[in-house]
């Protein structure tokens, strides 16, 4: 499928989505944010995508937030709620997708695109990168990218770059909870890849189950989450693939995954 304002491709087991508005630093017009939302749908339901790379396109950023040249354009009041609930689909299908998505980020990631970012499974980040959300100097706030941000960093940290609105560096972020991993800007692009291999490698059928629980149990009191964790364990393990993947271990030889 070709898009207006996304990049695509599919090899290995790994799925790149890029954003392809570098004129604007990839800022999420409605076009694009309704295109990744089919994009990512469309490698969900491929078996082939085991993984999922975002990044930007461009030397100077991920993606900028909202493209503010359309911001006065969104008809009606329920025209415009209707028009904002884009983001708030695709951080909600990335945290419910069995497949994984990475963020690899260089340049800016500031308001919804930060969010986007933060929203990914997993964040690898240049080391020059800054994220942001400098909503509140044009008196306007990330509302929507609080559920990740605040998630992630905690309320004192994340209510720091909402009330600033100063960004933080890749460090920074990382020390925050924000960020999975930070490599030298020349790295990045090939310490994203070998992540992404080595995670498509593994069972699909262990990684999904990973990622629900992950999401599922950030809602739930300590001790429900130990019993649903104890159902999942027994599923994982009763599973084929991890008979496979046991059965390899002793036989010293890679495991062929079964996929259920």
């Amino acid at each position: 499928m070709s898009y207006e304002t996304l990049l695509t491709s599919l090899q290995d087991g790994v799925a790149r989505v890029t954003l392809n508005r570098p004129e604007a630093r990839n800022a999420l017009s409605l076009t694009l944010v309704r295109e990744l939302e089919q994009a990512l749908a469309s490698y969900e339901a491929d078996p082939a995508a085991r993984v999922i790379v975002l990044s930007g396109a461009g030397d100077k950023a991920f993606c900028a937030g909202a493209d503010l040249k359309g911001t006065g354009d969104r008809g009606t009041t329920l025209q415009a709620r209707e028009s904002f609930g884009g983001l708030p689909r695709i951080l909600e299908a990335i945290a419910r997708m069995r497949t994984p998505v990475i963020a690899q980020v260089h340049g800016v990631a500031l308001a919804g695109g930060c969010g986007l970012a933060v929203g990914c499974d997993l964040i690898v980040a240049s080391d020059d990168a800054r994220f942001g959300l400098p909503e509140i100097k044009i008196g306007v706030l990330p509302l929507i990218v609080m559920a990740p941000i605040l998630r992630a960093a905690g309320r004192k940290r994340g209510l720091l770059m909402i009330l600033s609105g100063e960004p933080v560096s890749a460090r920074e972020a990382f020390e925050m909870g924000l960020v999975s991993l930070v490599v030298p800007r020349g790295e990045l692009e090939a310490a994203t890849a070998a992540l992404a291999r080595k995670i498509a490698g593994w069972s699909p059928m262990a990684v999904g189950i990973a990622k629900e629980a992950a999401a599922t149990i950030q809602d739930m009191e300590y001790a429900k989450s130990l019993r649903y964790l104890r159902e999942l364990t027994t599923l994982v393990f009763m599973s084929d693939d991890a008979r496979e993947g046991i059965a390899a271990f002793f036989e010293k030889r890679k495991p062929d995954w079964k996929e259920r």
